[in-house]
């Protein structure tokens, strides 16, 4: 009896190639059919209709059929809510200690637009590459970015005309629309 369930046990533990499967021993693999051509994981080896090697129904001609627009009428122009200048942070639009910062307010219903601007607040001492949490740390005239090398604060740009970079940086389009930032 103990030979029997060993080699009932053994069994299940072996792939079936001609299912596609790995069965038992704790988990079940799905694996692309070895006679359908190639090894299954490399670009262009054929797959099913549902593109994940056979079985499931066919999604067509384009995987984006399945999008129900929600029929949002055309966005006008962008909303803006600029309180103070943020390349002019001398204009003393802001208190002593602050600067003017920029920031974008993303909308909560599907059909919203996004809001632009600036507001002033406490300015921190962050400068060009030095880390930052948020929009905190960052002095006057920098913004915090999520960048290749981190979340640190950027010299802010103007997109248009002389960028004012420093070396070695481009002005590059961030978050809040027609600003930008020298990375």
């Amino acid at each position: 009896m103990l030979r029997r369930s060993s080699l009932l046990l053994t069994l299940l533990c072996v792939p079936l190639p001609g299912l596609g499967l790995a069965v038992g021993c704790g988990q079940t693999v799905i694996v692309d059919d070895p006679s359908v051509g190639g090894t299954g994981g490399e670009a262009g080896s054929p797959r099913g209709p549902d593109g994940w090697g056979g079985g499931g129904a066919d999604v067509g001609e384009d995987p984006l059929d399945e999008y129900i627009d929600p029929g949002c009428p055309d966005a006008g122009p962008p909303i803006t809510d600029f309180q103070c200048d943020p390349y002019d942070q001398a204009s003393g639009s802001c208190g002593p200690g602050e600067g003017c910062f920029i920031y974008v307010q993303y909308p909560r219903e599907p059909c919203g637009q996004e809001i632009y601007g600036a507001y002033c607040a406490r300015a921190g001492s962050g400068g060009q590459g030095d880390p930052c949490g948020g929009g905190e740390g960052c002095g006057a005239g920098f913004t915090c970015v999520v960048t290749g090398a981190g979340t640190q604060c950027v010299e802010l740009c103007p997109l248009d005309g002389d960028d004012s970079c420093d070396p070695g940086f481009v002005c590059e389009p961030i978050d809040v629309q027609g600003i930008g930032g020298c990375l």
